[in-house]
């Protein structure tokens, strides 16, 4: 009777462990399917999916004007996105760092141990939430190999560039290539080769102090437009603007680097905004991860060059360049190289793109709010009023993984950093390797 009454207990035990394992599995397939069909409506998401789709989310796909921007790497219909770039992953904790807030500012009145103390704290938390946000991103039962639009197979090392010295890393990221292209690279056959320059981006050309400017949010009220102004190159991205944002941003504008969407949509008016008109710029646009450039030329990710070879024809000096897309897979081996988890399988950001371009020909880098001071904010961009965290920690391109480095081989105080808002990178002219 007693042995009856012991496996009748382990029965039931079972039985409801089972029923509780079950209602588990349920429950995470609801939310993981959740997850799928929750579509984000901020432009930040927008321009996610403008960039993966050549479209709108409110476009249809049966329209003639697709096939010709997007082909190559058409995903299936049902888009996947990831809200925030928040994964439910049991054991992370979540908001470990508060945004919009002036908890972390250093003001005159304090002391100088207190304004330390609070820089610290926030430092500490900031990169926290950086590490919670790559290794979410990188796990695998989330995102291992199934968004492989570029159809990336990595098969180099992985190693951990938190255990090597930053001058190391620094040596690595110069013996990476990120070129633009010139005539001589070009096929005779390409319509496009007397369109391209003779000559690569800053060729033979040197200069003290350049500095990159994100167009993140939290340079809005941050006053650095004098400091940015001070550098002799000021690189921006995209159709970011300085007219009415002086104080925080800057007036100049040395160089600007496009993705290839900004060149080809017509609500950006490339051809005739001034924002393009007496400055270099710099144009980019994906390849497949295995591509040749011929390949790429006749399919690219968005269909730029008709845009490209009319800004030559009509400016009377054009400085305008494109990217080799077969050596920004080398910049983005790199990054894998330097993790031993799984990055996300998309290109680097442009603001890497930026800072890579730089380095060889700057004593020293600046980069203005690429790593978060304490104004981040939910805000994504200076210029307007949208919010969504991922602008900030990366939704898309490997962000996290990309901030993370650089901080570490950041030459800035921390104070600097984090209350004033830059990091400094030593140009590849001073590097001893």
């Amino acid at each position: 009777m007693r042995c009856f009454t012991i496996t009748i207990t382990i029965f039931i035990n079972l039985m409801f462990f089972a029923i509780c394992s079950y209602m588990y599995l349920l429950w995470s397939q609801y939310w993981t399917y959740q997850n799928k069909n929750d579509f984000a409506t901020s432009t930040y998401d927008q321009q996610i999916y403008l960039y993966n789709r050549g479209y709108l989310p409110e476009e249809t796909n049966n329209k003639s004007n697709i096939a010709k921007l997007r082909s190559k790497h058409a995903l299936r219909e049902n888009i996947i996105y990831v809200n925030n770039s928040r994964p439910r992953i049991p054991g992370i904790p979540k908001d470990i760092l508060e945004l919009d807030t002036n908890k972390y500012v250093c003001f005159k009145n304090e002391t100088h141990l207190l304004c330390r103390e609070k820089n610290k704290k926030f430092r500490n938390k900031l990169l926290t939430e950086l590490e919670n946000t790559f290794f979410e991103q990188s796990h695998v039962l989330r995102y291992g190999g199934r968004n492989n639009t570029y159809n990336v197979h990595y098969v180099g090392p992985k190693e951990n560039f938190r255990n090597k010295p930053a001058n190391q890393v620094l040596c690595e990221l110069m013996n990476t290539k990120l070129e633009t292209l010139k005539r001589s690279d070009i096929d005779a056959s390409e319509p496009i080769k007397s369109s391209m320059p003779k000559r690569a981006f800053f060729e033979n050309k040197h200069f003290n102090s350049c500095v990159v400017v994100a167009s993140s949010g939290a340079l809005k009220d941050s006053n650095l437009g004098r400091f940015i102004d001070s550098h002799d190159i000021v690189l921006r991205f995209n159709h970011a603007p300085t007219k009415g944002f002086e104080t925080d941003v800057g007036k100049k504008t040395s160089v600007r680097v496009l993705n290839s969407q900004v060149v080809t949509r017509p609500q950006y008016q490339f051809l005739k905004s001034t924002l393009y008109k007496n400055v270099t710029l710099v144009i980019w646009d994906p390849s497949n991860y295995s591509a040749s450039l011929e390949e790429w030329m006749r399919n690219p990710e968005y269909n730029f060059f008709p845009n490209f070879i009319q800004y030559r024809k009509q400016e009377e000096r054009p400085r305008i360049y494109m990217v080799n897309p077969l050596t920004i897979w080398d910049l983005w081996d790199f990054l894998q190289r330097n993790f031993p988890e799984k990055l996300r399988k998309n290109p680097p950001s442009s603001g890497f793109l930026g800072l890579r371009l730089l380095l060889p020909h700057c004593d020293f880098v600046d980069i203005v709010e690429y790593i978060p001071s304490v104004r981040v904010t939910s805000r994504c961009h200076y210029y307007d009023p949208d919010t969504n965290k991922a602008c900030t920690f990366g939704v898309w391109h490997p962000l996290a993984a990309e901030k993370l480095l650089t901080y570490h081989i950041n030459e800035a105080a921390d104070m600097d950093v984090f209350q004033k808002g830059f990091i400094r990178v030593k140009g590849f002219k001073h590097l001893k390797c």
